[in-house]
């Protein structure tokens, strides 16, 4: 799985709309939609904070072949 998708199936599963996740992590909104379609990736500091937020691994949100439940 991708990053793009293990973000967006992250927020979702936490009930998070794109901004409430935007919010925690101190980005804007559209941040987030650029991450979901793959047209960006979060940088260093905010996997960091993507992954004490889902407290899924950094690895986790890159990809790596590790379940997410």
């Amino acid at each position: 799985m991708e990053t793009k998708d293990i973000i967006a199936q992250l927020r979702t599963k936490n009930g998070m709309s794109q901004a409430e996740l935007a919010e925690k992590v101190f980005v804007t909104r559209q941040a987030v939609s650029r991450w979901e379609t793959g047209e960006t990736q979060p940088n260093t500091e905010t996997l960091k904070l993507l992954s004490k937020l889902f407290d899924v691994s950094i690895n986790t949100l890159l990809g790596s072949p590790v379940s997410l439940y």
